[in-house]
This record gives structure tokens, C-alpha cells and sequence, in this order.
């Protein structure tokens, strides 16, 4: 009978415990609930705007802009499988040398109008034997002037015979001679005093130096249109690109005939007057 009772005494204060621990946890969840609603209208709900995407670029417009011409006759000519070959830069080089070297020598012809100076001669090249680049004279020999003669002094006496023969060569109107009594690989050249007919020598000498050049200038010009026809043959170049450097080309011939023209003429005014 006592064992009954203890056990019913536990029973009761254990359901006792169990139903207060209900209730504290009911209490509990209501308070959550009160406070997630006061919690709810307290602060306002702000609605989340998405981010909007950068613009996709398609890469290939801008760089099918920003190539050049250049670029363009490089893609054409690898299609065809072959190297263009037109390059107005290098003809216009051509041209500019042409009419480079014609000044050098017109001037030189100019100078040597009664004038004795060690200068006349700075354009005379000297072959050294055959199959040799020729070279300034001054490679091979000092220049002077004394008692109204050029005097040369060549470094060694065995060049003496082809500074002889580079002299008639280069049309000055000069007579070199050997002057053994002077020393050895010693040479005096007379510069004869300026008459009409000589004038009139010189003139020519002139305009035929000029004649020479524009015929250069003529001949990278013809190189040129070769070179063109061939890049239009193989679709490097279109008609259109064809027209406008054909137009370079003309424009720059133009000009160095130009440049060599009064050349020509101005050597005339200062020869002949």
C-alpha cells in the first residue's frame, strides 16, 4: 500500500512538472510570435531591384575598323598565296636619288666654270682594276691647287693610271698630266679658263645629265605600274585602291620632272648669261 502511494504521489508531481513546462514554453513561442509581428511592421521591406548585365561588345567591328590598308593588302595577299609588290616608298626613294645625284653633278659642272678649286674633282669615282666599286677620288689621293693648276698626290703611284682614266671619265673637260719632275705619283690638271663655246659645252652637259635623270625617274615609274598590275591581277589590290594610287604615282613623277626641269634650267641661266 505504501508502494502505491509513493508511486502515485511521483506520477502526480512528475505531470505537475510536465504541464508547467508546457505552459513556460507556450508562453515562450507566443512572445517569439508578438515580437517577429512588431519586428515585421517596424521595418520596411525593401524590394531588391536586380543588377543589370554589362552590354556584351562583339569584338570584331572595332577591329575590322581599325585596320589599316596595310593590313588589308597583307590578308589579300596571303589568299592569294603571293607577296604584294607595289611600294610607292621605295619608288619615291628611287625617284628622290635620282634627282639627288643629277643635282651633285650639275652643280659640280656649274663650279667648274673657270673656277680652280680642289672641289671640281669631289665628284670623280676611281675604279681601282677591274670589278671594283668606284670610290671618291679622295680614297686614293689628295687635291691642291698651285701655280694655277690642280695638283694630285696620289697615296701610291700605281693608282696614278685609273685617277687618270676616272678623270676623263667623268666629262669635266679636263686633260691630267703626269708630272714625274712634281715627285712620284704626283698629276697636274689644267682647268682651262671659261669661253662661249665652253659655256655652251657645259650647258649641254647640263641638261643632258638632267635628261639621264628624269629617265630614271620615268623608268621606277614604269616599275611601279608593273607592280601594280600584278597586285590587281591578284585581287591585292581593288580597282578603286588601284585608281587612287595610280594617282600617288603620277603626282610624284610629276613632281621629281618638276624639281629636275628647273634644275636644268637654272644651271642654263647661270651658264649661259
Amino acid at each position: 500500500m505504501v508502494e502505491a502511494a509513493l508511486e502515485s504521489v511521483t506520477l502526480a508531481m512528475i505531470m505537475s512538472l510536465v504541464r508547467g513546462s508546457i505552459a513556460q514554453h507556450a508562453r515562450h513561442i507566443s512572445l517569439l510570435r508578438a515580437s517577429t509581428l512588431s519586428l515585421k511592421h517596424a521595418i520596411p521591406v525593401t524590394r531588391i531591384q536586380p543588377i543589370p548585365l554589362p552590354r556584351q561588345v562583339h569584338s570584331s567591328l572595332p577591329l575590322a575598323k581599325k585596320k589599316g590598308k596595310q593590313a588589308d593588302k597583307a590578308e589579300a595577299a596571303a589568299a592569294a598565296g603571293v607577296d604584294p609588290q607595289l611600294d610607292l616608298d621605295a619608288i619615291n626613294k628611287q625617284m628622290d636619288t635620282a634627282v639627288a645625284r643629277c643635282r651633285e653633278h650639275v652643280q659640280s659642272l656649274v663650279a667648274s666654270l673657270g673656277r680652280l678649286d680642289a672641289s671640281l674633282l669631289d665628284d670623280v669615282r676611281v675604279a681601282y682594276g677591274k670589278g671594283t666599286k668606284p670610290t671618291p677620288l679622295h680614297d686614293y689621293a689628295t687635291v691642291g691647287v698651285r701655280d694655277n693648276v690642280l695638283v694630285i698626290t696620289a697615296y701610291e703611284p700605281e693608282s696614278l693610271k685609273y685617277i687618270e682614266k676616272a678623270i676623263y671619265a667623268a666629262n669635266k673637260d679636263l686633260s691630267p698630266q703626269h708630272a714625274p719632275e712634281e715627285g712620284e705619283g704626283v698629276m697636274i690638271v689644267h682647268v682651262p679658263k671659261a669661253t662661249g663655246e665652253t659655256r655652251k659645252q657645259l650647258a649641254q652637259q647640263c641638261v643632258k645629265e638632267c635628261d639621264h635623270a628624269k629617265a630614271a625617274v620615268r623608268t621606277a615609274r614604269q616599275a611601279a605600274q608593273k607592280h601594280m598590275k600584278h597586285d590587281m591581277d591578284h585581287k591585292i589590290l581593288s580597282k578603286n585602291e588601284s585608281q587612287k594610287e595610280s594617282k600617288k604615282l603620277e603626282d610624284m613623277t610629276k613632281k621629281h620632272t618638276a624639281l629636275l626641269d628647273q634644275l636644268a634650267s637654272d644651271a642654263q641661266k647661270r651658264l649661259l648669261h
